[in-house]
């Protein structure tokens, strides 16, 4: 399952989100769980679901003496895992304590936007700084033989 496309939201007074239509029906036709798991990765709300979490810790418990930055990462992604069940209307209700990790109020207008194999929730502020930020990553598509075609 991919992510894709973006939407400006206000969390509610009791910190839940409306999703996007098509991360809901996405979710909500492809996941038999029903739900998605929430959780910080790299100081921000990510949304995955079951399978790619599985993924994530398969992957991360292969590896043989992790760096402390690596043990780090794993610890702030295990202890905020969250499963957040997704209503029909596609209404995920995010805990207190990620919303205080991504620094995110209530009632706070945040951007929820699909990041290909997961989506991310941030304040419109980050938001709207990542978005201004100019970036040239020609030299890397190079490297990797990546040809856009844009």
């Amino acid at each position: 399952m991919k992510f894709f496309g973006l939407a400006y939201r206000n969390l509610d007074a009791k910190g839940r989100l409306l999703l996007p239509p098509e991360f809901r029906d996405s979710i909500l036709s492809d996941i038999p769980e029903g739900y998605v798991v929430l959780t910080i990765y790299n100081n921000q709300i990510i949304g995955i679901t079951p399978a790619q979490w599985e993924h994530i810790v398969e992957e991360l418990d292969r590896i043989k003496a992790p760096s402390n930055e690596l043990e780090e990462t794993k610890m702030l992604l295990y202890s905020n895992y969250v499963q957040a069940p997704v209503s029909k209307q596609g209404r995920i209700a995010i805990p207190a304590h990620l919303r205080q990790n991504g620094n995110i109020g209530t009632e706070m207008e945040v951007v929820v936007f699909g990041a290909g194999n997961r989506f991310e929730i941030r304040p419109k502020e980050k938001y709207t700084n990542m978005l201004n930020k100019e970036r040239d990553v020609s030299g890397e598509l190079r490297e990797n033989n990546a040809n856009l075609g844009i």
